[in-house]
């Protein structure tokens, strides 16, 4: 299973994991990424792939056949929006170990920090042929 374009999973039940999706649809440079919830039978598939992935309940980004998790698929992803958000790719030259601990602080505290909101954007028609299932 091999997907062209990149593809984040996210926690669908997490307020700012969801209000995270809406900031890339708003903010990024072209309409490369797909998205699909963690609760998703695609991820389903993936994390079977990847037996790693099965205790993952955070962000998951797919580009073609590389997995990324934690802070490093939070820079990709700011690979893919415009300025100056792009900027943050260049958090990659911090030490992993000090990214992926700041990564799991706000991973652990997520459903703390946004509580799922009634009031969210609404997908176009064309952003939601991006949201696979």
């Amino acid at each position: 299973m091999e997907y062209t374009n990149p593809i984040l999973f996210y926690d669908g039940n997490c307020g700012f994991c969801q209000r995270s999706v809406q900031f890339v649809l708003q903010h990024e440079q072209s309409e490369v990424m797909y998205f699909t919830p963690l609760q998703s039978d695609l991820a389903t598939q993936i994390k079977k792939k990847y037996p790693e992935l099965q205790k993952n309940d955070s962000i998951i980004l797919l580009k073609g056949k590389e997995l990324l998790v934690e802070s490093d698929a939070a820079i990709a992803l700011a690979s893919y929006l415009r300025a100056p958000y792009h900027l943050l790719k260049y958090t990659k030259f911090v030490p992993k170990v000090f990214r992926d601990s700041v990564y799991r602080i706000i991973a652990k505290n997520r459903h703390r920090l946004l509580r799922n909101n009634e009031s969210c954007l609404v997908p176009t028609t064309h952003q939601r042929k991006r949201f696979l299932s």
